[in-house]
């Protein structure tokens, strides 16, 4: 049996890295606020905005975010005039939100051109400006994860976060987390394995094999006229792991980020463990969404990927490529990642650990074929432990939409009181 460690923004805030889109776009106005303070000019002009009738430099000594700014420009009479729409669009969402996903935005604006007569955002100049923002993001990514690979060990708080995180990541199963039929299949296996010694009345006796020690424990405890449902009890108890092997058999990093944070837990030396970790465990990686390495051969896939929601068909029947442009599902072709995990899916029965992804609909179509596959046995998210309160609710309710049957999503998906936070 395999684990999938699913890795979303939530992963990088966990540990410090300033990449939410938030961040994002205060670092895009700090910058513009360090660029005006450092000008002799009366005029402010980039690719993204322009400021006509720039006040001298000793109005903006002390202030460094947007709403500052934007106060400071409209008391002295001057213009902040947005060149990208799509950059004034999002900024103003964050205004009033104090948040704002970037990706459903784009959607919600893909739709409203096609949709509403009367609108004069064209999708061409939406995916223009849209292009634009995508490259910012991208060079600021690029100087957060320098900065932390720099300084993450001078930290001792990630370090701390390392030695927690990384121990969820290699722990055993604990079946109390799977589906039925996954436990039922477990007791079947095991059964299968131990019968011919019950048969037998084999008599155990000490070794020095862990396996076969654990499986001489399991032979010693066993109810011959009731094996299955003392094996079930055995599995499901605290104790489960004297009588079974417990360890992944292969873990996949499934990296939604375009950072590489996974790699702080690739190796298991990099981190105190206490746990005894298979030596034969396959670890393997994929940035399903790419990264902003140039070298990595896997540019950067930033767009929507809802093909369920209703509006998609007839953005498809449009038959206009320009709408299909950022559709997430449509650029996952352009690299083998797709296909590859496909084949881990289809290869053994696995397990997901969600680890600071919100489960939204801008990833949805992926999240719906992770979940709803046949060999997915267990959906344990991993949240957000916050002041007075947490997410796992959240967690769940957007994981509810990526579920035809509801059913088997409460079969599949682990209830709280057997959930932890990440940190």
């Amino acid at each position: 049996m395999n684990r999938i460690i699913l890795i979303g923004n939530g992963f990088d805030l966990a540990h410090g890295m300033r990449t939410s889109y938030n961040d994002f776009i205060s670092y895009y106005w700090y910058k513009i606020i360090s660029d005006i303070k450092s000008t002799k000019e009366r005029l402010f002009e980039n690719s993204e905005i322009k400021i006509t009738r720039l006040p001298r430099p000793v109005y903006f000594s002390t202030i460094i975010k947007f709403e500052e700014l934007h106060e400071t420009l409209e008391r002295n009479g001057s213009e902040l005039i947005f060149k990208n729409k799509f950059l004034e669009h999002i900024n103003h969402k964050k205004q009033i939100q104090n948040w704002v996903d970037i990706e459903n935005e784009y959607y919600l604006l893909l739709k409203q051109s096609f949709k509403d007569v009367n609108c004069t955002y064209k999708i061409s100049q939406l995916n223009s400006d849209f292009t634009e923002i995508q490259k910012l993001l991208e060079n600021y990514l690029q100087e957060t994860e320098n900065y932390f690979k720099e300084n993450y060990n001078k930290n001792s708080e990630v370090l701390r976060i390392q030695s927690s995180v990384g121990n969820k990541i290699y722990s055993n199963f604990n079946f109390r987390d799977f589906t039925e039929s996954a436990i039922n299949k477990k007791v079947e296996s095991e059964f299968q394995e131990i019968q011919p010694d019950l048969k037998n009345n084999y008599r155990p006796v000490p070794t020095f094999n862990e396996t076969y020690s654990k499986r001489n424990q399991l032979i010693n405890t066993v109810d011959k006229s009731e094996p299955h449902k003392t094996i079930r009890k055995r599995l499901l108890s605290e104790s489960a792991i004297n009588y079974f092997d417990l360890q992944p058999e292969e873990i996949l990093f499934l990296n939604f980020n375009y950072t590489f944070t996974e790699d702080l837990y690739y190796n298991s030396n990099d981190f105190n463990s206490s746990i005894d970790i298979n030596k034969n465990l396959v670890l393997s990686k994929i940035h399903i969404h790419g990264t902003t390495d140039q070298k990595d051969n896997n540019n950067v896939i930033f767009g929507f990927g809802d093909e369920i929601d209703e509006d998609y068909k007839s953005i498809e029947n449009l038959n206009d490529n320009v709408y299909l442009e950022n559709i997430k599902s449509i650029k996952y072709l352009e690299t083998d990642n797709y296909k590859k995990l496909l084949e881990f899916l289809n290869s053994s029965d696995y397990q997901i650990f969600i680890f600071g992804h919100s489960c939204g609909n801008s990833d949805r179509t992926l999240l719906s074929t992770l979940f709803e596959h046949k060999n997915c046995v267990s959906i344990k998210p991993f949240y957000h432990k916050r002041e007075n309160d947490d997410n796992y609710s959240e967690i769940v309710r957007n994981i509810t939409r990526n579920f035809s049957n509801k059913a088997v999503l409460r079969d599949k998906v682990v209830n709280k009181e057997y959930c932890e936070p990440l940190t």
